[in-house]
């Protein structure tokens, strides 16, 4: 009997200290992130070094279909088809999804940032990280589909 009051009292402990760390290391990733929080709650999204980045695909036909066939497949949904922003499943989400058809992108229109935000997703929307299930390099197909949908963009 005292074994196992023992082994229960071990594990009782065990457990707290597990869940203090977990407590300490949430604070902590909790005072990291409230700079970027802040930042994106003003709606400034400044992506200093994603800007920096070049696409190494050319925006040609191929690249533009091959853009098209994932965006159809992983983005429309939210985004809608011609990418507005008012897709089905993106009208439950808060905020709604940006239309990515326009010229005015508060995370950057720069490519990188582009790809940045698709590969990485952007904190405190629904817009969810792809770079685990998409290549990179067909990240940067879906890059130059996107600013097919509004020719004004600049890289």
């Amino acid at each position: 009997m005292t074994r196992f009051v023992s082994r229960t009292v071990w594990f009782a402990c065990a457990a707290a200290a597990l869940c203090l760390q977990v407590s300490l290391f949430a604070a902590a990733n909790q005072q990291q992130q409230k700079p970027q929080e802040h930042q994106h709650a003003e709606g400034k999204h400044t992506h200093p070094d994603a800007a920096k980045m070049k696409n190494p695909v050319a925006s040609t036909a191929a690249s533009i279909a091959a853009g098209k066939k994932l965006y159809d497949a992983q983005c429309a949904s939210c985004h809608g088809p011609t990418g507005k922003g008012d897709g089905k499943a993106g009208a439950l989400l808060k905020p709604l999804p940006s239309d990515i058809s326009d010229t005015e992108w508060k995370h950057g229109s720069s490519d990188g940032e582009i790809f940045t935000v698709i590969r990485d997703g952007a904190s405190q929307t629904g817009m969810r990280a792809y770079g685990s299930r998409i290549p990179a390099n067909d990240i940067w197909n879906l890059v130059n589909y996107v600013r097919s949908l509004s020719p004004k963009t600049t890289k």
